[in-house]
Parts: structure tokens; C-alpha cells; sequence
């Protein structure tokens, strides 16, 4: 984060001083630092995690900026989780640069609109070794719910009103800015996620989840 100062001295012969400071803060594509205060683990969160994490199928649609560390991309994304099936679909500025990932934890199909065309057995290895990168498109189903991946160990730390302020898991730091009512339901707007050089932030406009769980809605 970057902070500028800027001290105002008195002149010798007056008979106060006048000092005034200007700080400016920009967030952008620099690390992200999860808050510094003892997690909460209150019932509230415990039963907003279950109830969240049972979610079956709904579709996200909004933003999504993407960082390796060596290349950037940008441009609109939609989430359509059906079960175990997912549908994630990145468009690219004018259409160039999207692809498509679509399938079950046994096996993922990856399609690029370069015409590359991609079956992954063990997605985030095989799109290590063929982009550079990879998405965990397994545990964001959850993620972009504002949960952790139940599947796998994780360090929560949820906001005095309940939602996640931030998660660790699986190598991932997740960072959740902001919050919207969509559906009934108080679910993620903005999410920060990195790992190593990969920074990826998705903005959340429109929800559609058909059988939203009554709890959640706390």
C-alpha cells in the first residue's frame, strides 16, 4: 500500500506550528493481508457455513480480472453450478481471450476461443503444465459463496455480523471486501483470491439460486 505524506512547517517567529498530513491508500494487484484479529466461531457463522455449503445449483454472473504474474486478463464471467456439474464461462474483452470449463470433479473439459480444446483428470496440475496457471474450479464453487470447501482443511476468519472476512485453503488466500443481498441470501459482491504470483478478483452482479436455504438469509 502506498502512503503519502505531506508536513506543513511553522515559521520560527509564529506562535504555533501547523502540521497536516495527507494519506492516500490504493488497493490493486499488490498482496492480499488477511485481517489481524482472533476468528470468530460463533453459531451463527457454523450454521450460515452448513446451510451455504449444502447449495446444490445456482448461477453467478459478473466480473472477473485475472493476474499470473506475467499476464493479465480481464472480462465478464458466469458460474453455473448444477450439482457436482459446473459451466464457468470467461469472455474476454471483444470476445478474445475466454474460455470455457465445463464438467464433474471426475474429469473437465476446457475449450479457449484460440481453438484449444483440453480434458483434465487433475485440473489444477494439467492447467499448471499447459497455461501457466490454474484455476481451482472445485473449491470455488464454495468460495464464491462465501464458504470454505468442506472437502478440505481451512483457517476461517468470519465478521462480527457472520459472513467470512477472509479464508485460507488449499495454498489460497481469499479476501471477501463486500457483501449484497441477492436471492434472499447476504453473499459475496467482491472476492480477492492469491497464490503465489496468481491474483484473481471476480465481482458478483447478478445471482439466481432457485432454492435458496431460509438460514442464510440471517
Amino acid at each position: 500500500m502506498l502512503q503519502l505524506a505531506v508536513h506543513l512547517g511553522a515559521n520560527a517567529g509564529r506562535a504555533a506550528g501547523f502540521i497536516m498530513i495527507l494519506a492516500l491508500a490504493a488497493l490493486g494487484a499488490g498482496c492480499v493481508t488477511p485481517p489481524e484479529r482472533a476468528p470468530m466461531t460463533g453459531v451463527d457463522w457454523l450454521e450460515r457455513r452448513e446451510m451455504l455449503q449444502e447449495i446444490e445449483e445456482f448461477r453467478m454472473e459478473g466480473r472477473l480480472s485475472l493476474n499470473t504474474g506475467r499476464r493479465g486478463y480481464s472480462g465478464t464471467v458466469s458460474w453455473e453450478q448444477n450439482d457436482d456439474i459446473v459451466d464457468f464461462r470467461f469472455r474476454g474483452p471483444f470476445g478474445f481471450g475466454g474460455f470455457r470449463i465445463h464438467g464433474d470433479p471426475e474429469q473437465l473439459r476446457v475449450k479457449t476461443t484460440a481453438g484449444d480444446e483440453l480434458l483434465l483428470r487433475d485440473p489444477e496440475r494439467e492447467m499448471t503444465e499447459r497455461f501457466g496457471w490454474s484455476l481451482p474450479v472445485h473449491s470455488m464453487r464454495y468460495w464464491i459463496l462465501g464458504v470454505p470447501d468442506p472437502a478440505l482443511p481451512a483457517s476461517e476468519v468470519p465478521g462480527e455480523d457472520g459472513p467470512l472476512e477472509s479464508l485460507e485453503q488449499s495454498g489460497w488466500l481469499l479476501l471477501y471486501d463486500s457483501y449484497s443481498e441477492a436471492e434472499g441470501l447476504l453473499l459475496p459482491r467482491r472476492l480477492d483470491m492469491e497464490r503465489g504470483e496468481v491474483r484473481i478478483r471476480v465481482m458478483a452482479d447478478r445471482w439466481n439460486i432457485p432454492d435458496p436455504p431460509a438460514l442464510a438469509k440471517r
